[in-house]
């Protein structure tokens, strides 16, 4: 009968440990494989709207056929920057410098963008009281409202336009959300503010007209939602062409969701020249 040494034991139990793990890792793969996409959504509005609105499309979808997806929340845009650049989740919906920051960072794949241009607006109120701005040279020495330093057509490129080309400078003020500069710049707690034209459009008729567009950036691709790598290939055709499919049939789902009109997005093609803007001078980190 053989004799066993405590050193011998030990590489036997250490064998038997690993062979338990390698047996179990597939298994723990394909359990992960399996359980719920998740999608984050840029905060450009607040969390209650962003579930009313993106809600209706993934029990739409799922209804389609697709497996569940669920929707997570960031509290404001660095969060949301914080969990997209760690990959926290499967799928984002992001502005355009956040898919140029999502691919470097996890290497995120856009599937599906609006057809329609994004263009960054600049506001001002009517009143001429709380406001009185008439041209961009007004704005010398003023408080302009932004969301957030990196949502892109509101405030990014806006901030890189505006003072690189229009030779503007001004007091910056972050207010989180479009809603709230929209809301300032009437309250006239800034003198103008930066928004995208999709953003206005889904606010009351009566708030629109207590303001006025005073300057628009050049277009640029909208935002698209986009799959991390670890999603597979066949996955995330599946999830493109339901989306595709359902908005067709279910128009006021896109118009929720500012993707009225989605078409295939492309990265090279779309998103890839943003890179080439020099806007690293105005990112914050």
């Amino acid at each position: 009968m053989p004799t066993f040494t405590a050193s011998s034991i030990r590489t036997i139990l250490t064998c038997i440990v690993t062979l338990f793990g390698l047996i179990g890792w597939p298994l723990a793969h394909s359990a992960d494989k399996n359980s719920a996409l998740r999608l984050l959504v840029v905060p450009q509005f607040p969390a209650t709207e962003i579930h009313a609105t993106w809600s209706k499309l993934l029990d739409g979808l799922q209804k389609d056929g697709l497996p569940p997806i669920e929707l997570v929340f960031a509290k404001d845009i660095t969060e949301f920057e914080n969990q997209f650049k760690a990959g926290q989740a499967e799928l984002i919906y992001c502005n355009p410098y956040h898919m140029v920051m999502a691919k470097k960072a996890q290497g995120y794949i856009p599937l599906v963008r609006d057809s329609k241009p994004l263009t960054g607006i600049l506001i001002a109120s009517t009143d001429s009281e709380t406001g009185g701005i008439k041209t961009l040279s007004d704005l010398n020495g003023k408080t302009l409202l932004f969301p957030s330093p990196n949502a892109f057509g509101a405030s990014l490129y806006m901030r890189a336009l505006l003072k690189r080309e229009k030779g503007l400078e001004f007091t910056t003020k972050y207010v989180k959300t479009h809603s709230n500069v929209i809301r300032g710049v009437v309250r006239g707690e800034g003198q103008a503010g930066g928004m995208v034209n999709a953003t206005l459009l889904a606010e009351t008729p009566e708030l629109q007209q207590r303001i006025k567009v005073i300057y628009e950036t050049p277009p640029a691709p909208p935002h698209p939602i986009a799959a991390h790598p670890r999603v597979d290939p066949g996955t995330r055709e599946a999830i493109t062409a339901a989306i595709l499919g359902h908005i067709k049939t279910h128009k006021q789902v896109g118009e929720d969701i500012q993707i009225p009109n989605p078409v295939r997005a492309d990265y090279a093609k779309d998103y890839k020249p943003l890179e080439n803007l020099g806007l690293e001078a105005f990112l914050s980190n």
